[in-house]
């Protein structure tokens, strides 16, 4: 089938795609408060305005000219096409436009004379008529012209600087929308009209939205829209702001610029992600530095690493014209100097004999002055970089505390489901939870420890009943059998994944250094074990509420942490714990460990013995905050004071602020202090770690490994 041709002479194959963004099948009125559709049939709009000939047709609508009668002018009267005039989310959207289109009042946008109902009921808007052709038409012909005879790069040079001439023009128009928190949203080569004398318009207002608004029926074109948008709909003026970037790129290289790199028709398609290194459409004319710079800045991925509006991507284009400095390539002292002496060129050469001294000190200072400006952004960064370095180690210093105790929970369950495989060992007795309070009753071998508040026995666990009894029939392990395992486990070595038995399994429960205070079990059948055997209050709120949190298994087949808490002794302590399933699917019960917070979290107590100018803080999965003060470890939960100078919520606030700011860095006034604030994330247990110093402190310090 033979392609049709457009008036800017492109085939159906080069049209830019248009992709219909919405949630509901919904119409969606521009105004929120525009009311039903207004109920006016004009016949004297048909008297006024007389039908001339069709004059152009779209997807959507279809203008024709015709005679304004009052004004004797010719104008453009445009209304739906057929297909279109009876859908009523088509005639609301058509409306919208043209509303919106009347209240801006700009010389760059087309104005509206008139709208109204004719005979047939059909809504149709009179217009002005633009005589001209498309930006998109303009670079085509430009291109044509270009193959019919050389252009030399002088040549091409005072042509981009009209052509951005124009662009100043559609920049003008789209920061006065934005003014007017109007974002157009469907910027393009193809909706820009130039006039026979200069004139420039912006068209196709169909896709315009409030800013900050986030519609739910959008028709776009994805190939001059951001990244982010098409992920969050939510309508910004950076929309704009990236469109026109992609729309410089066409009218300084001449080429279309799209997410690939195939050829489609007579345009070369150039991808915008190597826009840094773009190339002109004629090989022989090099593109600008300060030209490419602008672009990139316009077109980045990174809302952030934009132009924070219109109007300061339309001051570098405008210094790019007139040969001047641009933010988006700062210049060097040397060119800066150049540009001062080009300005004043005249006036340089009648003094530059009288005044060589002067001339040359003054450079003298100027260069020294940069030379401090640029040692003290380096020495900043310098700082900023040793922090996160910092945080970073101290975070991956917790991070491996809870790596091992995820290794040694896992091998726990493993050997616990496969030892309930084998027959059990009957060769050691088990003694009960009553036993353990009487030193008659108790197993032989009860030594003191200083993390348990009763005495505790390394060679016997203890068993608390079922209560109530389950009916559950399985065959639990013997005594010996699980202290055995509950050794194996506390000989797990991390750096060779092996049993060391060396360390001394047992033993490493009465060393403040070990991280598991006890190693708990509950069957299936509610039977429960906890090693190293100990006398523990089965009606105190920690035990009914521990053996609650363990027996809770959920539906996940996962590890899950709780909150700290204060221990017996007034240590913090935290569990976790894993369901147990034979390969069969079959549920056995709960694994545990409890486990001393504090032994975990000992990286940080060490940072703050070394380098007390730091305040450290973790925020766990639950949102208790944990901080270190003194040498100390506090606790606290959501809206609970907490020692220094921050409460729990502050806190919380910073956590959030950085998880929303992806963990870089920031500065925040505290207490009428400035503070840098670093983070990073503990992704095994949901956790953060904050660490804030004084703005003041930090120029100066050295972080302590």
């Amino acid at each position: 089938m033979e392609e049709k041709r457009t008036e800017d002479g492109q085939t159906d194959a080069e049209m830019d795609v248009t992709v219909v963004l919405e949630n509901k099948e919904k119409s969606e009125a521009f105004f929120p408060d525009s009311g039903a559709l207004p109920e006016n049939r004009d016949p004297s709009f048909a008297e006024r305005f007389q039908f001339i000939c069709s004059f152009a047709s779209g997807g959507v609508g279809e203008v024709s000219k015709a005679k304004d009668t009052l004004f004797d002018r010719v104008v453009a009267v445009k209304t739906l096409n057929a297909k279109f005039r009876d859908d009523p989310g088509a005639v609301r959207a058509f409306i919208e436009e043209c509303r919106l289109n009347a209240r801006l009042d700009h010389p760059s946008i087309v104005p509206v004379y008139a709208m109204a109902q004719g005979e047939d009921g059909y809504w149709q808007v009179a217009m002005k008529l633009i005589n001209g052709s498309s930006l998109n038409s303009f670079i085509v012909k430009l291109r044509a012209s270009y193959d019919d005879h050389t252009v030399s790069s002088r040549e091409e040079h005072l042509a981009l600087a009209s052509r951005l001439e124009y662009f100043l023009k559609i920049c003008e128009v789209i920061d006065y929308c934005h003014s007017r928190k109007i974002v157009h949203g469907d910027i393009k080569p193809e909706n820009i009209l130039l006039g026979q004398y200069g004139e420039v318009y912006v068209m196709d207002w169909g896709c315009a939205r409030l800013a900050g608004s986030v519609p739910e029926r959008l028709n776009v074109t994805p190939n001059y829209l951001p990244p982010e948008f098409l992920r969050t709909r939510l309508v910004t003026p950076q929309i704009d702001v990236y469109s026109l970037g992609m729309v410089l790129f066409e009218m300084v290289t001449l080429r279309r610029g799209v997410s690939d790199g195939s050829e489609v028709g007579n345009l070369t398609r150039c991808s915008i992600s190597e826009v840094e290194h773009c190339q002109h459409y004629l090989p022989a004319v090099k593109i600008s530095r300060a030209a490419r710079a602008i672009i990139a800045k316009a077109v980045h991925p990174d809302p952030a690493q934009r132009y924070g509006s219109v109007r300061e991507l339309a001051d570098d284009v405008r210094h790019l014209i007139y040969d001047e400095e641009v933010s988006a390539a700062p210049d060097n002292p040397v060119q800066k100097l150049f540009r001062i002496i080009y300005r004043n060129r005249i006036k340089t050469i009648l003094i530059v004999g009288a005044l060589f001294l002067a001339l040359c000190g003054w450079l003298f200072l100027v260069y020294d002055h940069a030379n401090r400006l640029e040692q003290e952004r380096s020495a900043n960064l310098t700082h900023r970089l040793q922090l996160q370095s910092y945080t970073d180690d101290l975070a991956a210093a917790v991070a491996h505390n809870f790596v091992l105790v995820q290794a040694q929970l896992l091998l726990f369950a493993d050997n616990l489901i496969e030892d309930m495989q084998e027959p059990v060992e009957q060769n050691s007795r088990f003694y009960d939870n009553s036993a353990f309070r009487s030193p008659e009753t108790s197993p032989p071998g009860m030594v003191r420890a200083a993390s348990y508040s009763y005495p505790i026995n390394l060679d016997y666990m203890v068993r608390l009943p079922a209560d109530p009894p389950n009916g559950v029939q399985l065959r639990p392990l013997g005594a010996k059998q699980f202290v055995d395992i509950c050794s194996k486990i506390l000989s797990y070595d991390l750096a060779s994944h092996d049993i060391n038995e060396s360390r001394g399994g047992r033993r490493l429960l009465l060393k403040q250094g070990t991280m598991i205070q006890r190693l708990l079990v509950q069957w299936a059948n509610n039977v429960r074990y906890s090693y190293p055997g100990s006398y523990e209050d089965p009606a105190s709120p920690a035990a009914v509420e521990l053996w609650k949190q363990i027996g809770d298994t959920g539906k996940d087949r996962k590890i899950i942490w709780s909150a700290p808490y204060a221990g017996n002794i007034g240590k913090y302590r935290i569990y976790c714990r894993y369901p147990l399933y034979t390969p069969a699917g079959e549920f056995l019960g709960t694994a545990g460990f409890e486990l001393r917070f504090e032994r975990i979290l000992q990286p940080l107590l060490r940072a703050n013995t070394l380098d007390p100018a730091h305040e450290l803080y973790f925020v766990d999965s639950h949102r208790s905050v944990v901080t270190v003060q003194d040498r100390k470890f506090a606790v606290a939960a959501p809206g609970k004071p907490l020692p220094g100078p921050l409460s729990a919520d502050e806190v919380l606030e910073l956590a959030d602020r950085l998880q929303e700011n992806q963990l870089l860095q920031f500065e925040t006034e505290i207490g009428g202090k400035t503070y840098f604030v670093s983070g990073d994330s503990v992704n095994l247990v949901n956790g953060l770690l904050i660490q804030l110093i004084e703005c003041e402190t930090m120029a100066t310090h050295e972080h302590k490994e």
